[in-house]
């Protein structure tokens, strides 16, 4: 019985190749190097990388194209909405949270709101619930960062 290489896998096709015993069986070799070379082309254009040249260059409360710092209270940080501009260059850019540094700060910033932040809020007279809004709008602020808008590909 004949193996059908056009089941095998790119891999399971190499290894076939490297096993096979070419002496015994040259239509066989041949099948498989011609199964190979049908599939490489595809399998080549697939994994080639995207160079259009864009790099994000992620930012805190800094324009990521021209680097000008961009102020907590000014009029571009607080506009409502993702996409932003640049008050310095008009380049766009978006703002975006970065997870990974809330997830690892919030323990830490739980711990200094439970021991120190609320026990001073209370102790001044005021609600606890000022402790948690302050700690939320840190992370938040903490966690902010500005990356450039991938401009669409013009045809």
């Amino acid at each position: 019985m004949e193996p059908n290489y056009s089941e095998y896998s790119i891999a399971e096709l190499q290894d076939a190749l490297a096993n096979i015993d070419k002496q015994a069986y040259p239509e066989r070799v041949e099948k498989i190097e011609s199964e190979l070379s049908s599939r490489q082309p595809a399998q080549s254009h697939s994994e080639e990388p995207l160079n259009d040249d864009y790099e994000p260059n992620e930012q805190f409360f800094k324009c990521p194209t021209c680097e000008k710092k961009i102020g907590f209270f000014s009029k571009t940080a607080n506009k409502w909405g993702k996409n932003k501009e640049c008050p310095h260059c008009s380049a766009p850019f978006e703002s975006f949270m970065k997870w990974k540094v809330f997830a690892i700060a919030l323990i830490p910033v739980f711990f200094v709101h439970l021991f120190v932040l609320r026990p001073l809020v209370v102790s001044l007279g005021f609600n606890g619930a000022i402790s948690t809004g302050i700690i939320c709008g840190l992370l938040t602020v903490f966690a902010m960062r500005y990356r450039k808008v991938r401009s669409p590909k013009v045809t």
